[in-house]
């Protein structure tokens, strides 16, 4: 299917290889006025289902139907994404803790910098897209005050508000602009990707439904429930991962000290660490589904306090 978008390269500097470095760009006008939305994709490397997401959004509007003006970056990090890792290769850093960056710092600060001052600059809401990577499944959206709104009509059924969001991400040219932003986590993993990719697909509609740029009622899920708490639980040791839970536990309720998983040794098959749930009552909201390897300090589990939660 052919899309209906303009496509253009947003240049940010010349590699050591003489190949230019460029951000690539997908313009979709509607036939009538509205808002400018920014949809941004695998900002990390090891996230390409986000990629997909994109696509599908575009390939399904139809500009006659649409007000305002798209403007989708499909992949943002393309040296991250080559190598199927998180951080930018040539630089080892994240880029997603690295904005406002600057015209003269490391490679991933240079590329912030133009994604701010050639991309964000020119949207009046922004969406950024992610996913648990190549191993864990995640699913919640982050909800920030100014896009408050947009972050519950995606439609996701957790919304996180953190008290001490991440330094440096994407977030920080919006926050300048005084535009809405919200990431989006979706999928991940290789598990149930049709099911995510639609369900961004769907949630990108709904917020351009929010914004008035497409006609439609928002579909929602039965409920919305808000977090403020959540636990990032790291493996302390390295091995083979045995999840004692699978995906279909991804958003339901754990009791404390429920076993998720264990990490037994390759080599003798002991059991080196046991993986519980931390609080009395918790969410599921971040989860590894099947037998892998994991290193120690890997993404294994997130878990939502369920006693500071709040519909």
């Amino acid at each position: 299917m052919t899309l209906n978008t303009t496509y253009e390269k947003i240049p940010v500097t010349t590699l050591a290889s003489g190949f230019e470095l460029f951000f690539p760009l997908h313009r979709l006008e509607g036939r009538r006025p509205g808002p400018t939305l920014g949809l941004s994709a695998v900002v990390h490397g090891d996230e390409p289902l986000t990629n997909e997401v994109v696509r599908q959004v575009l390939m399904r509007l139809d500009p006659a139907e649409l007000r305002g003006t798209i403007l989708a970056m499909p992949i943002v990090n393309t040296l991250a994404f080559e190598s199927l890792t998180r951080h930018t290769p040539i630089d080892m850093l994240d880029l997603n803790r690295n904005f406002p960056g600057g015209p003269s710092g490391w490679l991933s600060e240079q590329m912030a910098h133009v994604l701010g001052t050639r991309f964000v600059s020119q949207l009046d809401a922004h969406v950024d897209l992610h996913t648990g990577g190549v191993f864990p499944t995640v699913d919640y959206v982050y909800l920030f005050e100014r896009s408050r709104e947009l972050s519950m009509a995606f439609g996701s059924t957790f919304l996180f508000a953190p008290s001490n969001p991440y330094p440096g991400t994407f977030s920080i040219p919006a926050r300048e602009k005084g535009i809405p932003f919200f990431t989006a986590e979706l999928g991940g993993g290789s598990f149930l990707d049709a099911h995510y990719i639609e369900h961004g697909v769907r949630g990108v509609m709904n917020v351009m439904k929010q914004l008035g740029m497409l006609d439609g009622e928002i579909v929602r899920p039965p409920r919305q429930t808000i977090v403020t708490e959540m636990a990032v639980i790291r493996p302390q040791v390295g091995g083979m991962l045995h999840p004692e839970i699978g995906l279909d536990q991804l958003g339901k309720e754990v009791k404390g000290g429920t076993l998720l998983a264990r990490v037994l040794s390759p080599h003798t098959f002991e059991t080196l660490e046991e993986i519980r749930a931390p609080f009395e009552r918790g969410y599921v909201i971040l989860l590894r589904g099947g037998l892998m390897r994991v290193h120690p300090g890997d993404y294994g589990y997130m878990i939502a306090n369920a006693e500071t939660a709040r519909d």
